[in-house]
């Protein structure tokens, strides 16, 4: 089933309408308005009497029509305006009970449509009231009384007006998309809000509506506070009765003319979302996640970090140069480079190079983390010229971890160890003991290659 509104603002201009503001918001969407090029106030006015004589007698049964186009135009003078029925129905001179009754009928009649507040577990007092808008915002216009574009210009309702026609058009490209709407708006208790939430993706794009034809700082600073609240808003933008769009560091200020065109961005963000959740693989396991951090945090860099001040004298005395580099080994792939282990860049490594949709640590395909120290170039007491390479390597499997050190390809069994991931937090995991041996085997290693005899090989 699809529900066609009047016109978009797209429609409206390819079938002839004006482009200028106070135009739109006169004239409106009706099509035979803008195809026909006709009078808006008379066929307006046409129009709502047939809708009152016709529709709201089969749809509502309403008796007192005088009454009924009474309360039609006090909702038009409140446009965009939290939904209160005794308000109403007072001014009509009818119970809240019709006021709501009559609501129903405007709204099963699409000549208003209900936008609800959005709602979420947030530490915030939300408004719980629906808005109201008119499908038709030349509609609301001549039922307030405008006659020609020139009075919309200096009309007390021009804001409520604008702010109509944005929603509406929101309203519009959901359905012309095929899709439910699932628009809200935000207002707290303390009246911090945002006029429209539309759905971008796996987010929340924010529009402030501003029918101002300048735009300032002030203009945004609601949606970045609306932000600070809001998870997931993904994109902040102010609709404003400006003719050039304008960009901030992170958010956008566009023109009437151009809200169709981010919307459109927005529903092929939307698709692209759901096409890759369809598409992308199982997430990742948890408790492997988990078990990586942990293993990264209480036992390989603090390994690192305290060899750092044990090794640093032996490469700047006795060696011409040192580097240092790390390595990531898993499903059948290798990366190195100086900075994959380092704790700045741990993040990234752990998301560009290990954790992937599907990730688990299994005793099949292990996860092999490694860190190789080279001193090149001797340059102490002794022999000179020789090269000493020292390296960590960590296995990460379904249950454990186990270390293994070598130097020169010669492994040092007294450093090798293996934990299970549940025994990581333990606070002696016995790192001293192993910086200490690593630190007399690679002094040892120098002190026999710089002493031993020289040998000129054939």
């Amino acid at each position: 089933m699809l529900r066609l509104l009047p016109f978009s603002l797209t429609e409206r201009q390819r079938a002839g309408g004006g482009g200028a503001i106070d135009d739109i918001l006169y004239s409106g969407f009706y099509p035979r308005i803008i195809d026909q090029n006709l009078n808006p106030t008379q066929a307006l006015a046409d129009y709502f009497e047939t809708y009152v004589e016709r529709d709201v007698r089969r749809l509502g049964e309403i008796r007192n029509l005088s009454n009924f186009r009474r309360f039609v135009r006090l909702c038009a003078g409140r446009s965009g305006q939290l939904v209160n029925l005794s308000s109403l129905g007072a001014d009509a001179g009818v119970s809240h009970t019709t006021a709501r009754e009559w609501l129903t009928v405007l709204e099963a009649s699409y000549i208003i449509f209900q936008l609800p507040p959005y709602y979420a577990n947030i530490s915030k007092r939300l408004v719980k009231y629906p808005k109201f808008y008119f499908c038709d915002v030349g509609l609301a216009a001549y039922l307030i009384g405008i006659e020609n574009a020139g009075q919309v210009a200096t009309h007390p309702l021009r804001g409520a007006l604008f702010e109509n026609a944005v929603v509406g058009e929101a309203l519009k490209h959901r359905f012309n998309q095929g899709n439910q709407p699932n628009l809200s708006f935000f207002r707290d208790s303390k009246g911090l809000e945002c006029d429209l939430f539309y759905p971008a993706g796996h987010g929340i794009a924010a529009f402030e509506v501003k029918s101002g034809a300048t735009i300032s700082s002030e203009h945004f600073r609601s949606l970045h506070r609306v932000a600070r609240v809001v998870p997931g808003i993904m994109s902040k933008t102010v609709v404003y009765g400006g003719t050039t769009r304008q960009s901030r560091s992170d958010s956008e200020a566009i023109t009437l003319a151009e809200l169709a065109g981010t919307l459109e961005m927005l529903e092929v963000s939307r698709e692209i979302a759901a096409f890759v959740e369809e598409h992308k693989g199982p997430a990742p396991d948890d408790a492997a996640v988990s078990a990586l951090d942990s293993a990264y945090a209480k036992y390989i860099r603090p390994t690192l970090d305290g060899l750092e001040p044990t090794l640093g004298p032996l490469a700047d005395s006795l060696f011409r140069t040192s580097t240092q580099i790390s390595y990531v080994g898993f499903a059948n792939s290798e990366t190195n480079s100086s900075s994959l282990l380092k704790a700045r860049r741990w993040e990234q490594t752990k998301a560009q190079h290990i954790v992937s949709d599907g990730f688990k640590l299994s005793n099949s395909r292990p996860l092999e983390l490694k860190h190789v120290y080279t001193f090149r170039d001797y340059i102490g007491r002794g022999n000179a010229g020789f090269d000493v390479k020292l390296a960590l390597s960590w296995y990460l499997d379904g249950e454990r971890i186990s270390r293994s050190v070598t130097i020169d390809g010669s492994p040092i069994p007294e450093c090798g160890a293996s934990v299970p991931y549940g025994e990581l937090n333990n606070s002696d995991m016995g790192i001293d003991q192993t910086i200490a041996e690593i630190g007399g085997r690679v002094m040892r290693r120098i002190g026999e290659i710089s002493a031993a005899p020289f040998r000129d090989d054939p």
